[in-house]
């Protein structure tokens, strides 16, 4: 359900690794993006729902399966810890945001950013003086 107005820019393309599902047991480097995505927003949120910093190792281990429920709960979405269409749709919500790219955004929520563009979602990206600039790259 991409958006296209640039203030509500955020969200699943469909495409790229966002057009698959994830879950326990699985190693794609689209798990990856998952994983740093999730590091970035459990950066700025993760005292609110538990979440906090996994290794980005490309495997959906158990602690990846954790977090994933926590972000779910926290989203209000049924916590099965699997990454389908609805979950990516907020995971690039919250990582594809502007605050995330902005020049003094941390590391984590720099590389939340990427890895949320790269796995095929619409991220917010600063414009000229305070607009914003919804891009995706599939």
């Amino acid at each position: 359900m991409p958006a296209t107005a640039a203030h509500a820019g955020t969200g699943s393309t469909g495409k790229g690794c966002t057009a698959h599902q994830y879950a326990y047991g699985g190693y794609a480097s689209c798990i990856g993006n998952i994983q740093k995505m999730l590091n970035g927003i459990s950066h700025v949120r993760g005292k609110t729902y538990g979440g906090y910093t996994l290794t980005v190792d490309n495997q959906f281990g158990a602690n990846t399966k954790t977090n994933v429920r926590r972000f779910q709960s926290y989203v209000g979405l049924v916590s099965d810890g699997i990454v389908g269409p609805k979950t990516w749709h907020q995971l690039c919500r919250y990582a594809g945001t502007r605050s995330f790219a902005e020049h003094n955004a941390s590391a984590a929520q720099k590389t939340a950013w990427n890895a949320a563009y790269h796995a095929g979602c619409w991220v917010d990206k600063p414009g000229p003086g305070a607009s914003i600039i919804p891009i995706k790259k599939y």
